[in-house]
């Protein structure tokens, strides 16, 4: 089963306590989970892989990573017949402009984990149909 009930609010709260830690067992669970979704398809980067390689080009890397991401959700959720909105272009704009308001890369998050949140719930249903238990 995949989470379905992940939270912004959640990740910001354990995020500062634990000096980030959270925040990167957060994206790695996240990523584990979408690729575990797209088994035959492309798949997204670890998040500790793509945490050294932001760190390597002083964070460059992660709004890339960020990108191909929401792209991923936005392919499956058309492979499931879903539409999922907004895009990676503006979840994008959010994360890199939305920075000079401060709120922006709250908002992109938010948009992340909630596209997410309703994909995992679609792929759940979709295996309890497939895994009925036939009563005697």
């Amino acid at each position: 089963m995949i989470k379905e009930d992940r939270r912004l609010w959640k990740l910001i709260l354990l995020t500062i306590p634990t000096f980030g830690i959270y925040n990167i067992v957060f994206w790695f669970q996240f990523t584990r989970d979408l690729n575990e979704m797209n088994r035959e398809d492309k798949r997204i980067k670890n998040y500790i892989l793509v945490w050294f390689l932001s760190i390597l080009t002083l964070g460059i890397y992660r709004w890339v990573w960020f990108f191909y991401l929401e792209d991923r959700i936005q392919v499956t959720g058309e492979r499931m017949g879903m539409r999922i909105n907004p895009g990676p272009g503006t979840v994008l704009g959010w994360k890199l402009f939305g920075t000079f308001i401060l709120v922006g890369p709250f908002i992109a998050n938010y948009f992340v984990i909630r596209n997410m949140n309703r994909l995992a719930k679609e792929y759940n249903t979709g295996i309890k149909k497939k895994t009925k238990v036939l009563k005697n």
